[in-house]
């Protein structure tokens, strides 16, 4: 887990309380009430007209990249009708691509190590 984590034991008394809390498909968690929105936010984007310049950059720098382009653009209708889709592509695969981005910041485990 990285630095400034917490732990939080549930072998206590208040376990529901927490486990509801924490669970982000419950209706009572802070994920309902808004507490992690920030987790499920975009904060960075490309323009189009940056997007569509990086992926022809980077089409070009990259055949095994183009090649598996072209077999989504093939195999997916859905993906070759949406011009965002097809920018959000590269986008995904770009260095400022945010690796966090709608990742749930709890993480539940069965039994502690």
């Amino acid at each position: 887990m990285p630095p400034g984590s917490l732990f939080v034991p549930i072998a206590q008394a208040k376990a529901p309380l927490i486990m509801t809390m924490l669970e982000p498909r419950s209706g009572e968690s802070f994920a309902s009430w808004g507490f992690f929105n920030t987790a499920f936010e975009q904060k960075e984007y490309m323009e189009p007209y940056v997007a569509e310049r990086v992926a022809t950059e980077m089409l070009a720098r990259d055949p095994t990249l183009a090649k598996e382009f072209e077999r989504k653009l093939t195999e997916d209708d859905a993906f070759a009708k949406n011009p965002q889709a097809r920018l959000e592509f590269f986008y995904r695969r770009h260095p400022s691509w945010d690796e966090r981005y709608n990742l749930y910041p709890v993480l539940k485990v069965d039994r502690v190590p």
